[in-house]
């Protein structure tokens, strides 16, 4: 097995080789770490679900802080208020009195009721003619 006389890849091989996570020794390539498309794939994917990716825990506060205030930021203009996001600041707006299922059924049962006795009125306002 002529494994001394083992080479690395040509130029744009080599690089595509250690980004996917492979490290040239003993004239052989081996895998130590992940590809790093695969990382910034995950990296991603946390992103979308509000976490925040960091190598430290200095790194980590920063953008955690960096996170919630563009988060911060993006409600409040959809919502329509204006300046900083402090909690002195923020009021409630009125809340609208959203009709239960009860309520709604109630009032279903109360229109058949109100026709019949407008039916009844009617045939008893024939009876006596």
């Amino acid at each position: 097995m002529g494994g001394d006389g083992a080479t690395q890849f040509p130029g744009q091989l080599h690089d595509h080789m250690t980004k996917a996570g492979f490290v040239f020794r003993d004239g052989r390539y081996f895998q130590t770490t992940e590809p790093v498309w695969e990382k910034a794939k995950r990296i991603e994917k946390g992103k979308k679900q509000y976490a925040v990716p960091a190598t430290s825990v200095e790194q980590f506060l920063k953008d955690e802080e960096k996170m919630v205030d563009a988060r911060l930021k993006r409600y409040r203009d959809k919502a329509g208020l204006k300046g900083d996001a402090s909690d002195n600041e923020l009021e409630e707006a009125p809340k609208k009195k959203k009709e239960t299922k009860v309520e709604v059924e109630a009032e279903v049962e109360e229109a058949p009721k109100k026709k019949k006795k407008e039916a009844k009125v009617e045939v008893e306002e024939e009876a006596e003619e």
